[in-house]
């Protein structure tokens, strides 16, 4: 079996699995029965791979794949839970960043995270995680909201139509969703109007989750709820960090998507050997994970 892949990978996957990572050729990508990619690659690469019945990708998130391009006897995996332990530490920034005012210019009310609720939407490998740090950490009671759970940190689960319901319990909001059809905009007006007026909210998933103007509205409209972000809304297909209107908000801050990987070698190589973990589950074992849905992404 020919398992290919885009990115030279560390010597453990070497050990687990037999790839070929360097000096790719055509006909290598053509007699691939794996692939090994980014979903910014999987354009260029589909089309030639004929004989591929197996995609893995190095990221967490595939709501920028080309679905269109996966033929059905074709199966996609994700790396979802790869960058997990960085992405909720990061989520625990932006938290402390806003609930303290760090930043700012001028003193305001800080608040108080210890033995608050705590809201996590999405309770796969990052939301699992924040649910730790926040039950471990801080002694929240955490309440989550999410199509399936991973760990037993969560106090109360509920599924995302149960949303409006509980959001307005919250004094932390988290939010680690993927993007597909069931959780584009989820966070808009309707729902974020029924937050408390001191709520901490936190996008570590994808921008497009929450509605850009809604939330905008929302921080105008109640300056004690406040609202950070490391990923932003894209804008021909590129994230639109710098001209959000955003920042001119004193409730806000935010980070240019590093929250992942970003200059970390260590965690880029462990997200790798993860992916090679699950491509050897797959083949050997029969039991890969993170296995997408196409449906949710497409009709």
């Amino acid at each position: 079996m020919l398992i290919i892949s885009t990115v030279k990978l560390p010597e453990e996957c070497k050990k687990l699995i037999p790839v070929k990572d360097e000096n790719l050729t055509d006909q290598d990508i053509e007699n691939a029965e794996v692939l090994m990619l980014w979903p910014s690659q999987a354009k260029e690469i589909l089309p030639k791979a004929k004989k591929a019945k197996i995609i893995q990708t190095f990221s967490a998130g595939v709501d920028d794949f080309p679905f269109e391009l996966l033929r059905k006897d074709q199966e996609l995996y994700s790396n979802a839970g790869a960058y997990a332990t960085s992405v909720a530490e990061h989520a625990f920034s932006l938290i402390l960043a806003l609930a303290k005012g760090v930043g700012l210019k001028k003193k305001v009310e800080t608040y108080l995270l210890n033995n608050s609720n705590l809201l996590v939407l999405g309770a796969g490998g990052i939301g699992s995680e924040v649910a730790r740090i926040g039950k471990l950490g801080f002694n929240m009671y955490v309440i989550g909201v999410s199509r399936s759970f991973k760990s037993n940190y969560f106090d109360e689960k509920y599924s995302l139509k149960d949303l409006s319901n509980v959001i307005g319990r919250a004094d932390i909001i988290v939010d680690t969703l993927p993007l597909n059809k069931e959780t584009r905009g989820i966070l808009n007006y309707s729902v974020l109007s029924k937050v408390k007026d001191k709520c901490i909210i936190v996008n570590v998933g994808r921008a497009e989750t929450v509605v850009e103007e809604d939330i905008y509205k929302l921080l105008k409209e109640k300056p004690g709820v406040r609202f950070g972000t490391d990923v932003f809304w894209r804008v021909n297909g590129k994230e639109n960090f710098e001209t959000t209107k955003l920042w001119e908000l004193e409730n806000f801050t935010g980070t240019p998507h590093t929250a992942g990987a970003y200059g970390n070698i260590t965690i880029l190589k462990n997200a790798l050997i993860q992916a090679c973990n699950n491509v050897y589950k797959i083949i050997y074992e029969r039991k890969g994970e993170n296995k997408v849905r196409i449906e949710d992404y497409i009709s």
